[in-house]
């Protein structure tokens, strides 16, 4: 039973948590910066490496990201999002890193070179098999961007709406239609995909 819409998203360092730091490193406390790199570099890592395909190139955006946020750190602000914050800043840096690599509009990029998705986050069925799972990948990858974006953060990368908002520059509304949208399309290519096999 394919019952990817409804799985919670992987488990994530508590919000609270992320407000924590966000309060100590404002008040400059390293151990907080390094207990913040140490929890959030390796999903930030495969966040970048869906743009930008090249780990060297991954490893220096974040770098900047997180010296970035060092700078600024005075001005963090604890009733906001500070992992939105990282994954929006982590964003924006890919997208200008491409723009100057290739002058085209992330919306213009090949499809293969969209973000990729960890079939193994999608559904923990045991019994999926690999041509639903190629289906699944394709079916994400056809969707609308900005539907897909507001479903991977949502799904593989544990942002809640409010989050995703902040990194996507929207409503949490818009966000929830997006998700809402991205899971009725998927289930209706499920259904079909079903039904074909069983002619």
């Amino acid at each position: 039973m394919i019952s990817f819409w409804k799985q919670e998203p992987v488990t994530m360092t508590a919000a609270s948590e992320y407000q924590k730091w966000a309060r100590r490193i404002r008040e400059s406390d390293e151990k907080a910066f390094h207990d913040l790199f140490t929890d959030s570099y390796q999903p930030l890592m495969q966040y970048t490496l869906n743009f930008v395909k090249d780990t060297d190139v991954a490893r220096d955006i974040l770098q900047e990201v997180y010296v970035h946020l060092w700078d600024i750190r005075d001005r963090l602000d604890d009733q906001k999002s500070l992992k939105a914050l990282l994954y929006r800043m982590v964003k924006n840096r890919s997208i200008n890193y491409i723009r100057s690599q290739r002058s085209v509009r992330l919306d213009d990029i090949a499809l293969s070179e969209q973000p990729s998705v960890n079939m193994s986050e999608v559904a923990s069925d045991a019994e999926l098999d690999e041509q639903l799972e190629q289906q699944l990948v394709y079916w994400i990858e056809e969707l609308p961007s900005r539907q897909r974006e507001a479903f991977e953060l949502s799904r593989f990368e544990g942002l809640d709406h409010n989050e995703i908002a902040d990194v996507m520059e929207c409503a949490p509304r818009t966000v929830n239609n997006h998700i809402v949208s991205a899971l009725n399309s998927l289930r209706k290519q499920l259904e079909n995909w079903k039904a074909e096999r069983e002619l």
